[in-house]
């Protein structure tokens, strides 16, 4: 199915997927464990990954702005798109903390997420958000550095992917702030970024 039909339908089901999920995360709730530090090294090596612009590198906000770093992919039909919708309402938002803010989504599945396919579905939710994708070795090695938890699951003669749910908040310097479980509310997200932005924010500097 064309992507552009694909995410039609993607944003019809999407209100009903926003009004399930408190009770979906009940019965099936996510991975979300993750550390509560990262390494320079492990920050540094998302300059190695290509941007859904085409650009290798980060350096337009990197030292300049706060990332919001999530782990996921364009063929997740649930948590992914519930996520980037949160984080495209985020930066809606009319507090001045948005222009502070780089929203980075990081595909675990580069065989299928490559930089065209990445910029066409993160249009759907909101162009700001800076897609990332690499050759495998890459990504499960990234993956390794985050303690970010995933695998491959055989459906259907294809495959999904289950995944880890976290957020990363990383400061203009790279070192990350927080880790906020992907079964945050929307609101409580949204105040602790503010709150943090406010609290921490630091002069921009080199990562």
């Amino acid at each position: 199915m064309p992507l552009r039909k694909q995410l039609m339908l993607l944003g019809a089901a999407l209100l009903i997927l926003l009004a399930g999920l408190p009770v979906a995360y009940q019965v099936w709730p996510a991975r979300d464990a993750g550390p509560d530090s990262l390494s320079s090294e492990a920050v540094a090596a998302l300059a190695a990954l290509q941007a859904h612009s085409g650009a290798a590198e980060l350096q337009d906000w990197r030292g300049q702005r706060w990332a919001l770093v999530f782990f996921g992919f364009t063929h997740c039909a649930d948590i992914c798109p519930a996520t980037l919708s949160r984080i495209s309402h985020l930066l809606e938002q009319r507090d001045g903390h948005a222009d502070q803010l780089q929203p980075v989504f990081i595909t675990l599945d580069p065989e299928r997420d490559t930089p065209e396919h990445l910029a066409e579905y993160l249009g759907f939710f909101d162009p700001r958000i800076l897609g990332l994708t690499g050759s495998s070795q890459q990504i499960q090695q990234l993956a390794a550095e985050w303690g970010v938890y995933w695998r491959r699951v055989p459906v259907n003669g294809g495959y999904l992917l289950d995944h880890a749910t976290s957020l990363f908040l990383l400061n203009p310097q790279g070192e990350l702030v927080q880790r906020f479980s992907g079964q945050l509310a929307e609101d409580d997200l949204a105040a602790q970024i503010s709150r943090l932005l406010v609290a921490r924010a630091s002069s921009p500097g080199p990562w």
